[in-house]
């Protein structure tokens, strides 16, 4: 049986003066939500996506692949159903949305799932390859962002090797211009359009979440973090701080300290959960 551990932070920033990100960790459910809409929309929004949720997901349990995400995808919809309802109801939150990076973890595998922008990686101890996402044929869109978009870092010295992966594909205007060829994914935290999202959470319409399956590894990490983070903070330097520590609540810190020390433009949140057999 593997056990995960996690814990999740959110921070301002340096340059802010609200915060419209929210986060929800439990002991099988991590939620990351990065509220937009200006003043205090972004944060309703954000703050009503880890509510509904966990509330619509609190009953779960494992039975068909096919029926879990089901339920996930219902539970995401409900969601982007009330900040819908929320702004009939107070037409100035009008325009607020979020999006959503969540896990769910069953026993040696993670069910991750995502809507924008807001990202989850997975650092490995061990050699690339080692963990295995894995597609599934009930997601309208499933992700392929392991193969396509990022490939997973090789880190390694003398003493310790490993790799850093990204696993959920970002629903955004410079992520497709990635992905048809126009700009490369190093121009993606420059380009004038990185803010731009393509989905998320107020105005789903006829899209739905982006899932896949990942098959755990004793010592394997799992990072779930807002664009506030990943914007300013690289692959390479999240690896290393990842490996730095092997508690969950300092690694977060850690990042969260990394983003603002490398201007802090917007609000951070970072989850982290250690994986372990027992």
């Amino acid at each position: 049986m593997i056990v995960m551990k996690p814990t999740g932070l959110t921070d301002t920033g340096i340059s802010r003066t609200n915060n419209e990100d929210s986060f929800y960790v439990d002991k099988s459910l991590l939620i990351v939500a990065d509220g937009m809409g200006g003043a205090a929309a972004g944060e309703v929004a954000s703050s009503l996506a880890v509510k509904i949720i966990p509330e619509k997901l609190k009953d779960i349990s494992y039975t068909k692949d096919t029926e879990i995400i089901k339920s996930v995808t219902q539970a995401i919809l409900d969601a982007d159903t009330a900040i819908k309802d929320q702004t009939i109801q107070d037409p100035s939150l009008m325009g607020m949305g979020t999006t959503v990076v969540c896990a769910l973890h069953f026993d040696n595998r993670l069910l991750i799932g995502n809507i924008g922008d807001s990202r989850a990686y997975i650092i490995s101890e061990s050699s690339v390859g080692s963990g295995s996402p894995s597609s599934i044929e009930s997601s309208s869109t499933s992700s392929t962002a392991q193969t396509m978009i990022l490939e997973p870092i090789k880190m390694g010295d003398k003493k310790k090797t490993g790799n850093i992966l990204r696993i959920t594909e970002d629903h955004s205007v410079v992520m497709d211009l990635v992905r048809s060829g126009v700009i490369s994914e190093d121009e993606i935290r420059s380009h004038p359009l990185r803010n731009r999202i393509t989905r998320c959470l107020g105005s789903l319409d006829n899209s739905e979440p982006d899932f896949l399956w990942y098959n755990i590894n004793d010592g394997d990490v799992l990072i779930l973090c807002s664009d506030g983070l990943w914007e300013l903070v690289h692959e390479d330097i999240i690896y290393a701080v990842v490996c730095s520590s092997s508690d969950t609540k300092d690694i977060c810190k850690k990042l969260i300290n990394a983003a603002n020390n490398a201007g802090g433009v917007d609000n951070i949140t970072v989850i982290t959960a250690s994986f372990s057999k027992e």
